[in-house]
């Protein structure tokens, strides 16, 4: 069903595109312009229409779950998403606004760890033939979806994982651990 849905988004993105060209070639030939008219209707729909959307997978701090990046790699495929992959570190500037040098090697050590946990979800994403990039952001997970939203305006959705469950809850409840996966349409 996931494949149909796909299939179907993409042609009417193409459609879109199509409709597009015969428009402004429709503009062009009422004008008398009739060679750029006949180049647009003949001409196929343009690479840049057809990019394909982002996936935004915000991990746990420097590190992915297992199971987010299992549902990331299963969704971008089946939905021929590029995957933005956001580590999160809340690592104001006031927070360190007495040592700065601390910051800076925190901040370096933070972004290693990152992309070294980063690496394996990576090279599974190139596997399946999926466009991975890795972001790390110095700020609280809410305000780094904002910034990120702002840098990039073709994410189509967002993928985190829960906050951990604490194991007194768990406990309490009588219940086993359970890792939940949130998925978020960006409007």
């Amino acid at each position: 069903m996931g494949a149909l849905l796909s299939k179907i988004r993409d042609r009417m993105r193409r459609a879109g595109g199509r409709i597009d060209q015969y428009h402004e070639a429709i503009t062009f030939a009422e004008a008398g312009e009739d060679a750029p008219a006949r180049k647009l209707a003949t001409k196929e729909v343009v690479e840049t229409e057809e990019r394909p959307g982002k996936l935004l997978v915000m991990g746990r701090e420097s590190n992915f779950s297992r199971e987010i990046i299992d549902y990331a790699l299963e969704m971008a495929k089946r939905m021929s998403y590029e995957i933005l992959a956001l580590n999160t570190a809340p690592l104001s500037c006031e927070t360190f606004q007495l040592f700065s040098s601390s910051r800076n090697k925190l901040c370096n050590e933070f972004r290693t760890i990152a992309a070294e946990n980063a690496r394996a979800f990576q090279k599974e994403a190139e596997e399946l033939g999926i466009p991975f990039h890795h972001v790390v952001k110095f700020s609280d997970p809410d305000e780094a979806l904002e910034e990120i939203k702002k840098e990039y305006n073709d994410i189509e959705f967002v993928v985190s994982d829960s906050e951990e469950d604490q194991a007194s809850n768990r406990v309490e409840d009588r219940e086993r651990a359970r890792h939940e996966i949130f998925v978020y349409s960006v409007v």
